[in-house]
């Protein structure tokens, strides 16, 4: 009875990791904070971003994920003080690409992002910095197209939240990017 078992949980074990796949994505595009700017005479709450992700498929479409999001730089004054915001998050989370053809698919993400907020303020010659972390809700989905069984490009939107002396803002991302199989 103990050699069936075994022999039964060989076949599932090796089944799944017939299935699994290791990939990476690199991936590139806009971002938004929404920050309150009432005051501010000049505001900028978009700029560029990047993100990276490793990821293991373990079949059916279900992934782990973890990844790096560089929100890029934002920017406010009000004449006599310069603030710039640079969030951060480094995530961790569940994936699952759901096809819709033989191409084309849908990617949905959800989990966790550290996110690192750091502040930079100017007052004429003076300046001083200072960053908080902050466990975020991270959530993302994407539209794949596949050009080869080991290359997919992925247009997306990923979002999470920056947090910094108890203000809260929305970031957004909105990438191109290419997932590479290995």
């Amino acid at each position: 009875m103990m050699k069936k078992h075994a022999i039964v949980l060989a076949a599932l074990i090796g089944a799944a990791s017939a299935q699994a796949q290791v990939y990476g994505t690199v991936a590139g595009g806009a971002t938004h904070l929404g920050m309150d700017c009432t005051g501010a005479t000049s505001c900028d709450t978009s700029g560029t971003g990047v993100k990276l992700v490793g990821g293991y498929e373990f079949g059916n479409g279900f992934s782990l994920e973890a990844g790096y999001i560089g929100f890029g730089k934002f920017r406010a004054a009000d004449g006599t003080v310069g603030l710039t915001v640079k969030p951060t998050a480094i995530t961790l989370g569940g994936a699952f690409a759901l096809p819709l053809g033989s191409d084309w698919g849908v990617n949905v993400r959800l989990g966790v992002a550290q996110v690192k907020t750091k502040a930079s303020a100017t007052v004429g010659a003076l300046s001083g910095s200072d960053s908080e972390s902050k466990a975020k809700v991270y959530a993302g989905v994407g539209v794949t197209y596949a050009i080869s069984k080991t290359v997919k490009f992925e247009l997306g939107v990923d979002s999470t939240q920056a947090e910094f002396a108890g203000e809260k803002g929305t970031l957004r991302l909105i990438s191109l990017g290419a997932t590479f199989a290995f």
